[in-house]
């Protein structure tokens, strides 16, 4: 395994970091890393709709999108980012537990007693300190999460923008109140740094980990580009074309928000966004589904593209 301690906090550049090694590494991968104040939505997820955006620009926080399936984030200093990256012969893809395991076991050695919750959630005594997201390409698989450490639980109350129902459906009133800081947990002595070192450690020592050096290369400064890109973070082609049906409905597995223009009884345009996980580019799924009659679909498996739901499931959520 080879591990790597980032130490830029430009967000653009940490995730083209990660996405070039996901494509290049020959060896399993473990990274740390911390961005400054920075909201990363969900590949599948629409920025104007998750993202106060004004707020956003009046702070100085960055809005960037990352490859992974899953929800709306807040980064900043204090909080950490870990990834894994091996191959699909060793795990099986959406295998949360397998990947979450060394971190759940590092944090175990501070005393803190943390397990993973939901489909990819860790908690500690019943709060969220860590949301866990993977993306699957070409045999190998990128697992990565946040640590909470001492984030501004205030400022990302100010920028993202709070699926009411979510926070029902876990039986909670606020996003805050769903939250924890590892710090109250370990105290004020403890610093992020000092978790980031106590995690390298544990890492090196048991996994094997050889430390290597932030990779340069051109895939890098060409992924960073595009993950500066507005195209890339607001994808406006796909979010500000006019719909004349619009869906939406929260499952065990995420929300999933169906927009649709019909032209007599076809879909002549679909764009599905949301939480949600998958296997496979939701872009596929959206051509397949182009020129078919939403009230009778033709048969299909749409759990790859967003897993664990049912053509029932699906044919009922564009039908209603």
């Amino acid at each position: 395994m080879k591990y790597y301690r980032l130490k830029t906090t430009n967000p653009y550049e940490n995730l083209a970091v990660e996405e070039f090694l996901l494509r290049t590494a020959d060896d399993d991968v473990f990274m740390l890393w911390q961005n400054e104040p920075t909201v990363v939505i969900g590949k599948n997820q629409n920025a104007y709709a998750e993202v106060d955006l004004a707020a956003a620009r009046e702070k100085g926080i960055h809005v960037s999108r990352r490859i992974t399936g899953g929800g709306a984030v807040y980064h900043d200093l204090g909080n950490i980012n870990y990834t894994f990256i091996t191959s699909q012969e060793k795990a099986e893809v959406l295998d949360y537990a397998y990947f979450c395991e060394p971190i759940l076991r590092a944090l175990a050695e501070l005393g803190l007693s943390c397990s993973l919750s939901g489909r990819n959630d860790l908690e500690c005594e019943g709060r969220k300190f860590s949301g866990n997201a993977q993306h699957a390409s070409d045999g190998k698989i990128l697992h990565h999460g946040t640590i909470l450490f001492d984030t501004d639980v205030s400022e990302m109350a100010s920028v993202l923008k709070v699926d009411r129902e979510k926070l029902a459906y876990r039986g909670v009133h606020s996003h805050r109140s769903r939250v924890v800081n590892l710090r109250e947990m370990l105290g004020e002595g403890t610093t992020a740094e000092g978790l980031v070192s106590h995690i390298e450690r544990y890492v090196l020592e048991t996994m094997q980990a050889e430390e290597m050096p932030t990779p340069t290369n051109p895939q890098i400064d060409a992924l960073r580009a595009r993950n500066e890109s507005d195209e890339w973070i607001y994808s406006e082609k796909r979010y500000l074309t006019n719909y004349t049906v619009e869906k939406r409905k929260k499952y065990p597995f995420g929300v999933v928000k169906v927009a649709m223009a019909l032209e007599k009884d076809t879909i002549e345009r679909i764009l599905i966004s949301g939480d949600f996980f998958g296997r496979l580019p939701i872009e596929e799924l959206e051509r397949e589904l182009v020129g078919q009659n939403p009230t009778a679909l033709r048969e299909f498996d749409p759990a790859p593209y967003i897993a664990g739901m049912t053509l029932e499931e699906f044919a009922e959520l564009i039908r209603e």
